[in-house]
């Protein structure tokens, strides 16, 4: 049975992307690499998540998202969160629309070219922990990782597990230890969040319990968004109904036959927010009706 929308703990998932936009707006020396900066208290930056850009004919990486770690009470526990497009580069890139099989899980239907291309871009690239300096076991880890999206967090997971010497008991039945996760994502980001709990659910790598997006557009056919619905998980897809972005690709019958996954929460952004297609689309305006304490952006407010 479908959980329905808790406005706290969405707002909480979303200030994790928030976090993706403000270290992307604030790069610092490295612009892959980017110092941590608004990651909720409790979380730890664990690693960045790099996605490559290819209309202009050469694959060209950026900072997408962030993988955060519990500091507490596990260190298992985990939040993955990707923001949207900026750019023209990039919006190009995510338009392609034409429906071809999700090369991760072939079965599962049919994704826009965009989206599958970006996702099988996806690089995650482990930071060391300052908790784990001077620390043999963590400096013999990789810092960079091989195969799928879905693979390279698994074997991030498995670094951090070797440098911690983890002992653990299978008591899930996967033989590997609990992995709590939520993933979380705002316009491609989105898309791209929706793509891995999908693969996800065929590896069972991780124990994702819920899927909060913000912002989606539509991902894959109606085969495809059959298979995700049937998924055992929490799934919130939070739109604005003054954003034009969820109403894109277009659903056209047999020809693009694209339709969103489960469950939609929808709120109205007018007289909060300046109705134009980056105020209706802006994170901090999704976030401002989950929480009044988060302000629209400046040069948002209506």
């Amino acid at each position: 049975m479908a959980q329905p929308l808790d406005a706290a703990k969405a707002a909480f998932y979303g200030k994790f992307v928030l976090a993706a936009y403000t270290m992307f707006d604030n790069p610092g020396p490295d612009p892959l690499r980017p110092e941590p900066a608004g990651i909720p208290d409790g979380y730890e930056l664990g690693a960045w998540i790099h996605m490559s850009d290819f209309c202009i004919g050469a694959a060209v990486p950026k900072f997408y998202g962030i993988v955060a770690h519990g500091t507490n009470d596990d260190p298992e526990t985990r939040v993955i969160a990707i923001r949207g497009t900026e750019g023209a580069i990039e919006w190009l890139d995510d338009g392609d629309a034409v429906p071809v099989p999700f090369r991760q899980v072939p079965s599962a239907g049919r994704v826009a070219c965009g989206f599958d291309r970006i996702y099988s871009s996806l690089k995650v690239i482990r930071r060391r922990l300052p908790s784990e300096v001077g620390v043999a076991a963590a400096a013999a880890q990789p810092e960079t990782f091989t195969g799928s999206f879905a693979d390279q967090l698994e074997q991030l997971a498995l670094s951090r597990e070797a440098a911690r010497g983890a002992v653990f008991e299978s008591s899930n039945g996967h033989g590997r230890p609990s992995r709590p996760t939520v993933v979380t994502g705002h316009s491609l980001g989105s898309a791209l969040t929706t793509l891995f709990v999908l693969e996800n659910s065929t590896k069972n790598k991780f124990d994702v319990s819920t899927l909060c997006t913000f912002a989606s557009p539509r991902v894959g056919n109606m085969e495809f968004v059959g298979t995700f619905n049937q998924l055992p998980i929490t799934s919130w897809r939070i739109v604005n109904t003054e954003d034009i972005v969820p109403k894109l690709p277009p659903h056209i019958p047999v020809v693009l036959d694209y339709e969103h996954v489960n469950n939609l929460s929808s709120f109205s952004s007018a007289g909060q927010a300046k109705k134009s297609l980056g105020c209706c689309h802006a994170m901090q305006t999704y976030l401002h009706w989950l929480d009044a304490a988060v302000a629209v952006r400046q040069d948002c407010a209506a």
